[in-house]
C-alpha cells in the first residue's frame, strides 16, 4: 500500500463520496460493493450510466461519450447537494480522452471540485494489481452477465501500456495492491486511512 498524497484528517465534511478507480478487471466493484456494506454508504457504480448509454448509443460515438459525461456529472451534483454518503467506481486511464474530449484526470479533478464546493470530502481509492491476476480476474464469473470487458486479449494490450498504474491528480488518494488482498482486507485499510 502506497499513500500518495496525505489527509487531513481533523476537518470536518458534510458527506463523503469514495471514488474507487483503476484499470479494468482490477477488483473496484468488489470492494465498493463490499465497502458500501459494511459503512451504509449508497452505492453508484459507474456501469449504471454505461450500460444506460449503451442502450441508445454505439460505442465510441460523441453521443455516448456526452451522454454518459454529462449524466455522471449531473448525478455527482445531486449527490453534493444532497450531502449524502456514497461509494462509487470509474475505469481509470491517465491517458483516456473521450470523443468530447475529456480527458480522464480531467473527470476526476471535475468529480473533486462538485463534492468540495459543496462542502463535501473526496477520498479516491486506486485499486493495482499484478497483470497475472487482472488476467484471471477478467475472466471472472461475476462478469458474465454485464456489459463488462471479459476478453483476455483485449485486457492483455490494456495492461501492456502500464499507464493505469498512474493514479490520478486528486487529493486524499491512496493506492492500494490489491493482488494478495481480499476485498475485506482492502475495505479495512479503506476505512482506517479515511476514517470512514
Amino acid at each position: 500500500m502506497k499513500k500518495l498524497k496525505k489527509l487531513s484528517k481533523n476537518k470536518k465534511h458534510d458527506f463523503n463520496v469514495v471514488i474507487i478507480y483503476g484499470t479494468v478487471a482490477v477488483g473496484k466493484f468488489t470492494v465498493a460493493n463490499e465497502l458500501q456494506k459494511i459503512i451504509k454508504y449508497k452505492f453508484f457504480h459507474n456501469h449504471h450510466t454505461h450500460d444506460l448509454a449503451r442502450l441508445l448509443f454505439k460505442r465510441e460515438s460523441v453521443h455516448l461519450s456526452r451522454l454518459i459525461e454529462n449524466t455522471r456529472l449531473l448525478i455527482f451534483k445531486e449527490i453534493a447537494d444532497a450531502k449524502i454518503n456514497v461509494v462509487t467506481t470509474h475505469a481509470y486511464s491517465p491517458t483516456f480522452i473521450s470523443s468530447t474530449k475529456l480527458t480522464d484526470p480531467m473527470y476526476m479533478k471535475k468529480i473533486e471540485a462538485i463534492i468540495k464546493k459543496n462542502g463535501g470530502r473526496a477520498c479516491f481509492v486506486h485499486l493495482v494489481a499484478d497483470n497475472k491476476e487482472i488476467l484471471k480476474r477478467v475472466l471472472g464469473e461475476s462478469r458474465k452477465n454485464s456489459r463488462k470487458l471479459k476478453d483476455k486479449k483485449i485486457m492483455k494490450e490494456i495492461l501492456k501500456e502500464n499507464i493505469w498504474k498512474i493514479p490520478a491528480p486528486v487529493k486524499n488518494n491512496i493506492q492500494i495492491d490489491n493482488t494478495d488482498l481480499s476485498p475485506r482486507k482492502v475495505v479495512k485499510i479503506i476505512i482506517k486511512h479515511f476514517e470512514l
